[in-house]
């Protein structure tokens, strides 16, 4: 017998008690005698069991089929059927269980009772005098909040008036203690193009730890106010037009983790006491007026994670500045004035350096102390590097850029199987024999005049035009011109090469924050353009940093330079907002265009807008320079969608007719002219013969009187 058989005979034997009918005698093979059950709670274990086998029962009757397994057991194997009794002490059958319904409407009922008996607390509602401060802002901003609601919402239950990538005008609180008001600590309002001044009452929310007013219009000084957010970690007011002086209230805020102050005209020296800031481990001070040099006690920033500074005019820095950054991944110190060599012992300084920018100061010594970051993405170009270039510093996957460091030389190792090297030498004095071929070779010796063989050009040409990120185009009508395809991807540090060596296309550049490429090329074919040429404007050639175009082969003489446009990534509902390109041109290493912002120039998104400048000719050699000038937004409407962007280029010389040609015909005269010339001519005879006859007339007349007053003479 199974114990399952044994309990229940067990069950049965106890059912029944003295007052009770005789039981049936016990199953064969039953033990001896049962042990009490034990009870649950107020009830026996017998009692429990019998009702669930009874309500079993039932609900197997009620299906059509009774379980077997219970039979067996009421009825075991060898022992007569019993005639029908009934126990009073059997459970009354169990009514039929409700619906689901009716079962979730009691539970909300009773949940409701619940709710009734014990309150949930009442939501914690905004310090009054954090929503009097913020209500004032929005007001003087223009935004929704306190403008025009007459009962505007708490703001710590709202939180957010608008949230895009674009524009973003929200709040943050802190509500630890339910006992105690909420506190604003976090203040965003970004992409505002009309957000011009800094309402007083900004400054009266002393609890904030986060403000950021990026992306907007602000102008003027930052207010002295400013030093009352003194439990700021975070203060970004990039991209705006403040001007004047760095406020030496600001430097009270020694909790600042994130500091970006770039794209501003904020002016004077770069303010000292930012050193004082000891928590900052981002700090971004770019594409403004401040001038150097970078002060020495920076070095107490230990925390940096981030750091990019440039732009910066005045006096030289040394890289006395440097100290002990363990956390410091991301290092851009481009156009800082920075003068001497490496720091011996750099890799010690920053051993966890991925990106590495000193573009365009005047750094000198060899670069075998950059060898242990031979992995991380290095930007050298325009500075006076010298020695030999390590071969190991040569990667496929990561850029290196070191163009213009004529004094710079080493050979280039053999390209790697199907790929080719991330590097740009272009203005070095590097030898690439085994990467190209000789007549490139000779061509890029021309575009820093290091030995340009004029005899290898036998048939100078006078003319070039280049479809920028576009294919091959041809517009006999309009321009008399074919259009160079120029889809080369060139990386975030390359060049091409076009194969009639007529021209070469450089780019450097990648964005530090993402690390990733330029896409260098943009193709919009749905934008409307509106013009007879949307070949050349729907597609265009970017870059993060600095764009070449050389056009090499020119014959010696004065050209015309035309240089087209058409803003197609930055999109037009953003015209208002906070997204706009800006960058700076040179021909000739001469500027020609400083912030120059395509869309302001066409007059909005999309429309095309072209420049024509006039360039001398010498040695055979046009430069084009397009470069970021730290202006703009970065990531509107995506990463790293920001630099300089051109359409397409076309240089020409003017058609000046030689000195020896004849001189031009005269024209013919018109019908009317010669009526009129008749009519003239006319005029003077009958003047000249009315002056005949009176002279004739006079004479007669003195002749007559003097004969009369002298008959005999």
């Amino acid at each position: 017998m199974s114990r399952y058989q044994e309990s229940m005979g067990c069950l049965l034997k106890t059912q029944t008690s003295a007052a009770d009918p005789p039981h049936l005698p016990p199953p064969a093979g039953a033990p001896p005698s049962c042990s009490p059950l034990p009870e649950v709670g107020s009830r026996p274990l017998r009692d429990l069991v019998t009702h669930d086998l009874v309500s079993a029962q039932l609900s197997d009757t009620r299906n059509g089929a009774r379980s077997n397994s219970f039979q067996n057991l009421k009825h075991p194997p060898n022992v007569p059927t019993p005639p029908p009794q009934v126990n009073r002490y059997l459970p009354t059958p169990m009514a039929p269980s409700p619906p689901a319904p009716f079962l979730l409407l009691l539970a909300l009922s009773g949940l409701a009772v619940a709710a009734a008996q014990f309150p949930f607390p009442p939501p914690q509602l905004t310090n009054a005098s954090d929503a009097d401060a913020l209500r004032a802002v929005f007001k003087q901003w223009g935004l929704g909040y306190g403008a025009t609601a007459t009962t505007p919402e708490d703001p710590c239950l709202k939180k957010v008036w608008f949230g895009s990538l674009a524009r973003n005008a929200s709040i943050d609180c802190s509500c630890g203690d339910s006992t105690l008001p909420c506190r604003i600590t976090h203040l965003n309002v970004t992409g505002y193009r009309n957000l011009t001044d800094f309402p007083p009452a900004l400054f009266n929310l002393t609890e904030l730890v986060s403000l950021d007013l990026s992306n907007n219009n602000l102008s003027g000084q930052i207010p002295p106010g400013i030093a009352n957010l003194s439990k700021l970690e975070t203060w970004h007011f990039n991209n705006n037009q403040l001007n004047g002086p760095f406020p030496n209230g600001s430097s009270g805020l020694r909790s600042l983790q994130s500091l970006w102050m770039f794209d501003n005209y904020i002016e004077g020296t770069l303010p000292e006491f930012i050193a004082n800031f000891t928590n900052l481990t981002d700090l971004r001070i770019y594409g403004m007026k401040l001038q150097g040099p970078i002060p020495k006690k920076f070095s107490n920033l230990i925390n940096l994670e981030k750091l990019m500074l440039g732009d910066l005019d005045g006096r030289n820095s040394t890289f006395d500045f440097i100290a002990n950054w363990t956390n410091l991944s991301t290092l851009s110190l481009r156009k800082c004035g920075i003068t001497g060599e490496l720091p011996n012992m750099l890799s010690n300084l920053l051993p966890n350096l991925t990106y590495l920018d000193l573009g365009s100061n005047n750094i000198s010594g060899s670069l075998r102390l950059l060898l242990p970051y031979k992995n991380s993405s290095l930007y050298l170009g325009g500075n006076n590097f010298s020695g030999n270039l390590p071969s190991e510093m040569v990667q496929s996957s990561r850029p290196l850029d070191v163009s213009y460091n004529p004094l710079l030389i080493g050979i280039l190792p053999d390209n790697p199987a199907g790929q080719k090297w991330s590097i740009n030498y272009i203005g070095t004095s590097i030898d690439a024999s085994r990467t190209t071929n000789s007549e490139n070779l000779t061509l890029l010796n021309c575009l820093h005049m290091k030995g340009c063989d004029r005899t290898f050009y036998n048939n100078l040409i006078t003319s070039c035009a280049v479809n920028c990120g576009g294919k091959q185009t041809t517009y006999p009508d309009s321009l008399s011109n074919m259009f160079y395809d120029d889809t080369s991807d060139l990386g975030a540090s390359g060049f091409h090469v076009n194969s009639d060596r007529q021209w070469v296309v450089s780019n450097v550049g990648s964005d530090p924050l993402t690390l990733s490429n330029s896409p260098g090329v943009v193709n919009e074919s749905q934008v409307n353009l509106g013009t007879d040429l949307p070949e050349l404007y729907r597609t265009a050639r970017t870059s993060r940093s600095d764009l070449w175009y050389y056009v090499v082969g020119l014959s010696n003489g004065k050209y015309t330079v035309q240089l087209f446009f058409a803003e197609i990534v930055i999109e037009s509902e953003l015209n208002s907002g906070p997204g706009r390109r800006s960058f700076n041109i040179d021909i000739q290493d001469r500027n020609i265009k400083t912030d120059f912002d395509i869309t302001k120039e066409a007059g909005g998104f999309g429309r095309p807008t072209n420049i024509t400048h006039e360039a001398t000719v010498d040695n055979s050699v046009l430069k084009i320079h397009l470069y970021w000038n730290g202006r703009g937004p970065r990531a509107i409407p995506y990463e790293g969608a920001y630099g300089p962007l051109v359409s397409a280029i076309r240089v020409f010389l003017p058609e000046i007719p030689p000195n020896n040609s004849p001189p031009p015909a005269r024209p013919e005269a018109a019908p009317h002219d010669n009526k009129r010339r008749g009519v003239v001519a006319g005029i003077a005879a009958l003047c000249i013969a009315a002056a005949v006859i009176s002279s004739s007339v006079v004479y007669l007349w003195w002749k007559w009187v003097s004969l009369v007053k002298h008959p005999n003479t």
